[in-house]
């Protein structure tokens, strides 16, 4: 009941991939152990076929001090886009982040803050979510989203889950890590979900 609730909350109930039942997800502990766990996964299943690839992880700069050592830990290359605007510190770079996330190495992965920016609190605007989206779709990167802050960053739940609602609705395969440290106030209780939105059930 809790993974069910859990998809509902970050998808919507009404999403296409959770009727169709191609979303596959586990209870982790919390947004760490959630990280670790997908960061083993991306280590261990390639998203391109053939030949071996070595695990590359795109991470916002600056980002959460963890997120670096959690991918690390796990045996995944941790590369850097540009995200937050060096000139005013208090904005958005986004030609610079659409810029280095188009120019990605094939087959990584990019990690994005699906709202409440951590450290900076900056977010993406919703018509550059789907700008992003967009542009993404012609790539062959596995997106990830990061979800710490649903309903705590705007005080609305279905506003805060826009970005990665936008990414799935658009066709995007994505993974999502969610924590209830914060929005639900349960951080030492270390509750979160890890899913993947997949191509189909099989999957």
């Amino acid at each position: 009941a809790f993974v069910k609730l859990s998809l509902d909350f970050a998808f919507g109930a009404e999403c296409a991939p959770l009727q169709e039942g191609r979303v596959a997800a586990a209870q982790v502990l919390s947004g760490t152990g959630g990280l670790r766990v997908a960061a083993a996964l991306l280590e261990r299943l390639p998203r391109l076929k053939g030949e071996k690839q070595k695990p590359i992880c795109y991470m916002p700069e600056p980002t959460w001090g963890n997120h670096a050592k959690v991918f690390q830990d796990a045996g995944v290359e941790v590369r850097r886009y540009r995200y937050l605007d060096t000139k005013t510190n208090t904005t958005l770079d986004y030609e610079g982040m659409k810029a280095d996330l188009l120019a990605a190495e094939a087959g990584s992965t990019i990690l994005l803050h699906a709202c409440a920016h951590n450290p900076t609190g900056v977010d993406p605007s919703p018509d550059q979510w789907r700008d992003l989206s967009s542009a993404l779709k012609a790539t062959d990167l596995q997106l990830f989203f990061d979800c710490a802050y649903q309903g705590f960053a705007s005080g609305d739940a279905e506003r805060d889950a826009l970005a990665l609602r936008s990414f799935v609705a658009d066709g995007h395969e994505i993974l999502l890590c969610q924590s209830y440290a914060k929005n639900f106030g349960l951080y030492g209780e270390r509750v979160g979900a890890l899913s993947a939105v997949c191509k189909d059930p099989a999957e």
